[in-house]
């Protein structure tokens, strides 16, 4: 399974802001749409970072800021500290990445560019059916190895 076919399931919208826009264009994106991350792009759409719900409450609160007037280039992490997914890394290999490095968004790459943006819940959720359909797969062999199937007759 690769994450790839996670992206096929949730299907590839990927919301952005641009860097200029405040903290509260943010948060208004991110409670109308349900999500937890936007990427940060620039006024060419050039990929500038990523800014996610715990930096809003995190860095504004830590610095004391009103959302109002703030910029996300501000509170945003910016590319070059950011982590990527790519399309056909395992989801086992991102959960352990996510888990490490405590964060809970990834955009995800094809090349050079990105094609989606996966939660640790999605690949939380991926990773635990995979691991219910092996686990009844394995007992279904345990019950009867061969594969044989016989009927009685009534």
């Amino acid at each position: 399974m690769k994450i790839s076919n996670i992206l096929d399931k949730k299907g590839k919208k990927i919301f952005t802001i641009n860097e200029k826009s405040t903290v509260l264009d943010a948060v208004k994106i991110l409670f109308d749409n349900k999500i937890g991350s936007l990427i940060v792009i620039n006024d060419n759409n050039d990929l500038e970072g990523i800014v996610s719900e715990r930096d809003i409450l995190y860095k504004c609160y830590a610095q004391n800021m009103q959302i109002c007037d703030k910029q996300i280039k501000e509170i945003m992490t910016p590319k070059d500290d950011l982590i990527i997914g790519k399309i056909d890394d395992s989801p086992t290999y991102l959960m352990n990445v996510m888990t490490t490095k405590r964060i809970r968004h990834i955009p995800i790459l094809d090349k050079d560019t990105i094609v989606g943006i996966v939660s640790i819940g999605d690949v939380l959720k991926n990773v635990l059916e995979s691991s219910e359909t092996e686990a009844k797969l394995l007992k279904e062999h345990i019950q009867n190895p061969f594969g044989v199937h016989i009927y009685k007759q009534k």
